[in-house]
Protein backbone atom coordinates (compact mmCIF):
# COMPACT_ATOMS: atom_id res chain seq x y z
CA UNK A 1 0.00 0.00 0.00
CA UNK A 2 2.56 2.14 0.74
CA UNK A 3 4.66 1.92 -2.50
CA UNK A 4 1.65 2.52 -3.99
CA UNK A 5 0.91 5.73 -2.40
CA UNK A 6 4.69 6.73 -3.10
CA UNK A 7 4.25 6.00 -6.96
CA UNK A 8 1.41 8.05 -7.28
CA UNK A 9 3.14 10.92 -5.87
CA UNK A 10 6.07 10.86 -8.34
CA UNK A 11 2.97 11.04 -11.15
CA UNK A 12 1.43 13.87 -9.53
CA UNK A 13 4.78 15.92 -9.32
CA UNK A 14 5.53 15.00 -12.79
CA UNK A 15 2.72 16.18 -14.21
CA UNK A 16 2.45 19.56 -11.84
CA UNK A 17 6.47 20.08 -12.85
CA UNK A 18 5.10 20.13 -16.28
CA UNK A 19 2.33 22.32 -16.48
CA UNK A 20 4.68 25.00 -14.56
CA UNK A 21 6.98 25.05 -16.66
CA UNK A 22 4.93 25.28 -19.93
CA UNK A 23 3.31 27.86 -18.46
CA UNK A 24 6.29 30.24 -17.37
CA UNK A 25 7.38 29.51 -20.74
CA UNK A 26 4.34 30.93 -22.22
CA UNK A 27 4.67 33.91 -19.77
CA UNK A 28 8.17 34.40 -21.21
CA UNK A 29 7.54 34.40 -24.84
CA UNK A 30 5.34 37.50 -25.87
CA UNK A 31 4.37 35.76 -29.07
CA UNK A 32 2.41 32.80 -27.26
CA UNK A 33 1.00 35.05 -24.61
CA UNK A 34 -1.09 36.75 -27.37
CA UNK A 35 -1.95 36.34 -31.25
CA UNK A 36 0.76 38.18 -33.93
CA UNK A 37 -2.60 39.90 -35.06
CA UNK A 38 -3.35 41.17 -31.74
CA UNK A 39 -4.47 44.94 -32.03
CA UNK A 40 -1.73 47.52 -29.82
CA UNK A 41 -2.26 47.17 -26.43
CA UNK A 42 -3.91 50.47 -24.98
CA UNK A 43 -4.82 51.54 -20.73
CA UNK A 44 -7.86 54.30 -22.86
CA UNK A 45 -11.09 53.60 -23.96
CA UNK A 46 -12.21 54.28 -27.62
CA UNK A 47 -14.08 57.66 -25.53
CA UNK A 48 -11.34 58.32 -23.99
CA UNK A 49 -9.44 58.31 -27.40
CA UNK A 50 -11.63 60.60 -29.35
CA UNK A 51 -11.67 62.95 -26.01
CA UNK A 52 -8.13 63.06 -26.54
CA UNK A 53 -7.87 63.56 -30.57
CA UNK A 54 -10.48 66.65 -30.26
CA UNK A 55 -8.33 68.06 -27.74
CA UNK A 56 -5.23 67.81 -29.98
CA UNK A 57 -7.31 69.16 -32.70
CA UNK A 58 -8.07 71.97 -30.84
CA UNK A 59 -4.71 72.57 -29.74
CA UNK A 60 -3.42 72.27 -33.26
CA UNK A 61 -5.98 74.49 -34.56
CA UNK A 62 -5.96 77.22 -32.16
CA UNK A 63 -3.55 79.97 -33.56
CA UNK A 64 -3.52 81.51 -29.99
CA UNK A 65 -1.63 77.93 -28.64
CA UNK A 66 2.14 78.08 -29.35
CA UNK A 67 3.23 74.90 -26.81
CA UNK A 68 2.20 72.21 -29.00
CA UNK A 69 4.56 69.37 -27.34
CA UNK A 70 2.38 67.16 -25.75
CA UNK A 71 -0.16 66.39 -28.61
CA UNK A 72 2.83 63.90 -29.97
CA UNK A 73 2.37 61.63 -26.86
CA UNK A 74 -1.27 62.35 -26.95
CA UNK A 75 -2.25 60.82 -30.87
CA UNK A 76 0.14 57.94 -29.59
CA UNK A 77 -2.32 57.10 -26.87
CA UNK A 78 -5.22 57.64 -29.71
CA UNK A 79 -3.27 55.17 -31.81
CA UNK A 80 -2.66 52.40 -29.89
CA UNK A 81 -6.23 52.63 -28.76
CA UNK A 82 -6.63 51.97 -32.73
CA UNK A 83 -8.63 55.37 -33.35
CA UNK A 84 -8.27 56.30 -37.20
CA UNK A 85 -8.29 59.95 -37.51
CA UNK A 86 -5.42 60.40 -34.65
CA UNK A 87 -3.30 57.61 -35.81
CA UNK A 88 -3.81 59.58 -39.83
CA UNK A 89 -2.90 62.83 -37.56
CA UNK A 90 -0.05 61.20 -35.65
CA UNK A 91 1.48 60.52 -38.82
CA UNK A 92 1.43 63.83 -40.32
CA UNK A 93 2.45 65.77 -37.51
CA UNK A 94 6.34 63.62 -37.35
CA UNK A 95 6.09 64.16 -40.94
CA UNK A 96 6.52 67.93 -40.45
CA UNK A 97 2.87 69.11 -41.40
CA UNK A 98 1.70 70.68 -38.47
CA UNK A 99 2.84 73.60 -36.44
CA UNK A 100 5.05 73.83 -33.61
CA UNK A 101 6.07 70.25 -34.75
CA UNK A 102 9.54 69.25 -36.59
CA UNK A 103 9.52 66.22 -38.79
CA UNK A 104 11.45 63.02 -37.37
CA UNK A 105 10.33 60.92 -39.99
CA UNK A 106 12.09 58.25 -37.91
CA UNK A 107 9.11 58.29 -35.78
CA UNK A 108 6.67 58.91 -38.68
CA UNK A 109 8.07 55.53 -39.99
CA UNK A 110 8.40 53.50 -36.32
CA UNK A 111 4.42 54.69 -36.17
CA UNK A 112 3.56 53.97 -39.58
CA UNK A 113 5.05 50.01 -39.52
CA UNK A 114 2.96 49.58 -36.19
CA UNK A 115 0.02 50.86 -37.26
CA UNK A 116 0.37 49.23 -40.74
CA UNK A 117 1.32 46.15 -39.08
CA UNK A 118 -1.54 45.82 -35.74
CA UNK A 119 -3.89 48.22 -36.83
CA UNK A 120 -7.68 45.82 -37.56
CA UNK A 121 -8.99 48.21 -39.92
CA UNK A 122 -7.82 46.89 -43.37
CA UNK A 123 -8.12 51.02 -44.93
CA UNK A 124 -6.05 52.55 -42.29
CA UNK A 125 -3.65 49.50 -42.32
CA UNK A 126 -3.18 50.11 -45.82
CA UNK A 127 -2.71 53.85 -46.17
CA UNK A 128 -0.25 53.46 -43.06
CA UNK A 129 1.71 50.59 -45.51
CA UNK A 130 1.90 53.00 -47.90
CA UNK A 131 2.99 55.76 -46.16
CA UNK A 132 5.65 53.44 -44.68
CA UNK A 133 6.92 52.74 -48.62
CA UNK A 134 7.27 56.60 -49.20
CA UNK A 135 9.33 56.83 -45.59
CA UNK A 136 11.59 53.88 -46.99
CA UNK A 137 12.17 55.57 -50.39
CA UNK A 138 13.20 58.88 -48.71
CA UNK A 139 16.04 56.89 -47.11
CA UNK A 140 16.97 56.15 -51.15
CA UNK A 141 19.77 52.94 -50.21
CA UNK A 142 19.48 49.90 -52.19
CA UNK A 143 17.85 47.70 -49.25
CA UNK A 144 15.17 50.18 -48.22
CA UNK A 145 14.09 50.91 -51.61
CA UNK A 146 13.44 47.17 -52.01
CA UNK A 147 11.47 47.23 -48.84
CA UNK A 148 10.17 50.47 -50.30
CA UNK A 149 8.49 48.31 -53.62
CA UNK A 150 7.43 45.25 -51.32
CA UNK A 151 5.37 47.78 -48.98
CA UNK A 152 3.86 49.87 -51.63
CA UNK A 153 2.84 46.58 -53.60
CA UNK A 154 1.36 45.17 -50.34
CA UNK A 155 -0.52 48.55 -49.68
CA UNK A 156 -1.84 48.34 -53.49
CA UNK A 157 -2.76 44.51 -53.22
CA UNK A 158 -5.28 45.86 -49.68
CA UNK A 159 -6.78 48.59 -51.82
CA UNK A 160 -5.12 51.69 -51.40
CA UNK A 161 -5.44 53.72 -54.97
CA UNK A 162 -2.74 55.84 -54.44
CA UNK A 163 -0.11 53.16 -53.74
CA UNK A 164 -1.22 51.79 -57.37
CA UNK A 165 -0.16 55.12 -58.79
CA UNK A 166 2.76 55.06 -56.76
CA UNK A 167 3.69 51.10 -57.98
CA UNK A 168 3.32 52.16 -61.43
CA UNK A 169 5.80 54.73 -60.83
CA UNK A 170 8.19 52.12 -59.41
CA UNK A 171 7.77 49.95 -61.80
CA UNK A 172 7.95 52.88 -64.69
CA UNK A 173 11.87 53.91 -63.45
CA UNK A 174 12.70 50.73 -62.38
CA UNK A 175 12.63 51.80 -58.00
CA UNK A 176 13.30 48.97 -55.82
CA UNK A 177 12.67 46.46 -58.89
CA UNK A 178 13.31 46.06 -62.41
CA UNK A 179 12.35 48.21 -64.57
CA UNK A 180 8.84 47.34 -66.23
CA UNK A 181 6.95 50.25 -68.13
CA UNK A 182 4.30 47.63 -69.53
CA UNK A 183 3.34 46.57 -66.43
CA UNK A 184 3.09 50.19 -65.08
CA UNK A 185 1.06 50.87 -68.00
CA UNK A 186 -1.18 48.03 -67.14
CA UNK A 187 -1.77 49.44 -63.72
CA UNK A 188 -2.17 52.78 -64.71
CA UNK A 189 -5.28 51.46 -66.89
CA UNK A 190 -6.45 49.57 -64.39
CA UNK A 191 -7.10 52.55 -62.02
CA UNK A 192 -8.07 54.61 -64.87
CA UNK A 193 -11.32 52.29 -65.40
CA UNK A 194 -12.18 51.77 -61.80
CA UNK A 195 -10.90 54.59 -59.79
CA UNK A 196 -10.24 57.44 -61.81
CA UNK A 197 -10.05 60.06 -59.22
CA UNK A 198 -6.78 59.03 -57.83
CA UNK A 199 -4.13 61.75 -57.84
CA UNK A 200 -1.47 61.83 -60.40
CA UNK A 201 -2.82 59.10 -62.40
CA UNK A 202 -3.35 61.00 -65.53
CA UNK A 203 -0.33 62.27 -65.02
CA UNK A 204 1.93 59.74 -64.73
CA UNK A 205 0.09 58.03 -67.62
CA UNK A 206 0.87 61.32 -69.70
CA UNK A 207 3.90 61.09 -68.70
CA UNK A 208 4.69 57.84 -70.43
CA UNK A 209 2.90 58.57 -73.77
CA UNK A 210 4.54 61.69 -73.79
CA UNK A 211 8.34 60.28 -73.06
CA UNK A 212 7.34 56.58 -75.12
CA UNK A 213 7.85 54.94 -72.47
CA UNK A 214 6.30 50.94 -73.33
CA UNK A 215 4.95 52.44 -75.79
CA UNK A 216 4.95 50.82 -78.98
CA UNK A 217 6.22 53.26 -81.84
CA UNK A 218 7.51 55.90 -79.44
CA UNK A 219 5.74 58.93 -77.95
CA UNK A 220 2.41 59.40 -78.41
CA UNK A 221 1.60 63.67 -78.08
CA UNK A 222 -2.18 62.86 -79.00
CA UNK A 223 -2.93 60.30 -76.48
CA UNK A 224 -0.52 62.03 -74.01
CA UNK A 225 -2.98 65.53 -74.53
CA UNK A 226 -6.41 62.84 -73.97
CA UNK A 227 -5.09 61.93 -71.02
CA UNK A 228 -3.92 65.33 -69.49
CA UNK A 229 -7.03 66.76 -70.19
CA UNK A 230 -8.78 63.71 -68.14
CA UNK A 231 -6.59 65.08 -65.56
CA UNK A 232 -8.13 68.31 -66.28
CA UNK A 233 -11.47 67.01 -65.44
CA UNK A 234 -10.43 65.26 -62.48
CA UNK A 235 -8.85 68.43 -61.49
CA UNK A 236 -5.27 66.99 -60.97
CA UNK A 237 -2.90 69.58 -60.95
CA UNK A 238 0.11 67.66 -61.97
CA UNK A 239 -1.68 66.56 -65.19
CA UNK A 240 -2.87 70.20 -65.90
CA UNK A 241 0.77 71.46 -65.31
CA UNK A 242 1.92 68.99 -67.93
CA UNK A 243 -1.49 69.91 -70.23
CA UNK A 244 -0.07 73.65 -70.06
CA UNK A 245 3.47 72.48 -70.89
CA UNK A 246 1.90 70.92 -74.16
CA UNK A 247 0.20 73.63 -75.12
CA UNK A 248 3.40 75.79 -74.67
CA UNK A 249 5.91 73.77 -76.71
CA UNK A 250 3.30 72.57 -79.15
CA UNK A 251 3.89 69.03 -79.20
CA UNK A 252 0.86 67.53 -81.12
CA UNK A 253 -1.07 70.49 -81.12
CA UNK A 254 -0.59 74.26 -82.44
CA UNK A 255 1.41 76.50 -79.88
CA UNK A 256 -0.77 78.46 -77.91
CA UNK A 257 0.62 80.65 -75.16
CA UNK A 258 -2.55 82.19 -74.21
CA UNK A 259 -3.94 78.57 -73.25
CA UNK A 260 -0.15 77.72 -71.41
CA UNK A 261 -0.50 80.42 -69.23
CA UNK A 262 -3.92 79.73 -68.32
CA UNK A 263 -3.40 76.18 -67.59
CA UNK A 264 -0.39 76.66 -65.71
CA UNK A 265 -2.17 79.04 -63.84
CA UNK A 266 -5.27 76.65 -62.88
CA UNK A 267 -2.55 74.37 -61.78
CA UNK A 268 -1.06 76.74 -59.37
CA UNK A 269 -4.18 77.23 -57.70
CA UNK A 270 -4.47 73.48 -57.40
CA UNK A 271 -1.01 73.99 -54.73
CA UNK A 272 1.60 72.52 -57.98
CA UNK A 273 4.76 74.40 -57.26
CA UNK A 274 6.25 73.49 -61.03
CA UNK A 275 3.34 75.62 -62.84
CA UNK A 276 3.78 79.12 -60.32
CA UNK A 277 6.82 78.86 -62.09
CA UNK A 278 6.05 78.26 -65.10
CA UNK A 279 3.45 80.83 -65.17
CA UNK A 280 5.66 83.35 -64.08
CA UNK A 281 8.54 82.70 -66.59
CA UNK A 282 5.60 82.64 -69.56
CA UNK A 283 4.35 85.99 -68.20
CA UNK A 284 7.75 87.61 -67.90
CA UNK A 285 8.54 87.12 -71.50
CA UNK A 286 5.18 87.96 -72.42
CA UNK A 287 5.65 91.26 -70.36
CA UNK A 288 8.90 91.68 -71.72
CA UNK A 289 7.81 90.74 -75.78
CA UNK A 290 4.40 92.76 -75.73
CA UNK A 291 5.21 96.10 -76.55
CA UNK A 292 8.11 95.52 -78.69
CA UNK A 293 7.28 95.27 -82.85
CA UNK A 294 8.73 93.20 -85.12
CA UNK A 295 11.46 95.67 -86.19
CA UNK A 296 12.20 96.32 -82.92
CA UNK A 297 13.29 92.65 -82.23
CA UNK A 298 15.33 92.47 -85.01
CA UNK A 299 17.46 95.42 -84.06
CA UNK A 300 18.30 94.21 -80.67
CA UNK A 301 19.42 90.56 -82.21
CA UNK A 302 21.10 92.70 -84.62
CA UNK A 303 23.04 94.53 -81.61
CA UNK A 304 23.75 91.87 -79.60
CA UNK A 305 25.44 90.10 -82.66
CA UNK A 306 27.18 93.44 -83.74
CA UNK A 307 28.37 93.17 -79.89
CA UNK A 308 29.81 89.74 -80.16
CA UNK A 309 31.40 89.93 -84.33
CA UNK A 310 35.16 91.32 -84.07
CA UNK A 311 34.07 94.24 -86.57
CA UNK A 312 36.28 97.29 -86.42
CA UNK A 313 35.64 100.29 -84.61
CA UNK A 314 34.42 102.67 -87.57
CA UNK A 315 32.22 100.19 -88.88
CA UNK A 316 30.51 100.06 -85.37
CA UNK A 317 30.18 103.65 -84.98
CA UNK A 318 28.50 103.66 -88.35
CA UNK A 319 26.12 100.34 -87.76
CA UNK A 320 25.62 100.92 -84.20
CA UNK A 321 23.43 104.42 -83.69
CA UNK A 322 20.96 103.39 -86.28
CA UNK A 323 20.33 99.84 -84.49
CA UNK A 324 19.82 101.76 -81.40
CA UNK A 325 17.24 104.51 -82.99
CA UNK A 326 15.37 101.09 -83.88
CA UNK A 327 15.13 99.19 -80.53
CA UNK A 328 14.29 102.10 -78.47
CA UNK A 329 11.57 103.75 -81.00
CA UNK A 330 7.79 103.63 -80.21
CA UNK A 331 5.52 102.78 -82.77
Amino acid sequence: MRKKVVELLVILLLVGGTVAVWSRANWRDPSAAKPASAAFSSHISPQHAQILYEQACSILNNPAVNDVTGVPSMLEKCAEAGHAEASLLLLDVYEGKRKGINADIRKASDWALRIATHSADRKLAAEARFRYARYEERRATRQSLKNAFNNMRLAAKMGCSQARVELARYLMFGIGTSRNPQAAILVLKWLAKHSPQTPNLFFYAGYMYTKGMGIYGGPDYKTALFLYRKGLSWRDPRAINNLAMIYERGLGVAPDTTKALHYYRLAAELGCREASTNMQRIAYHMKKSAGSTWQQRVARASLRVLHVLPIAPILRGYLEPPLLRAAAARS
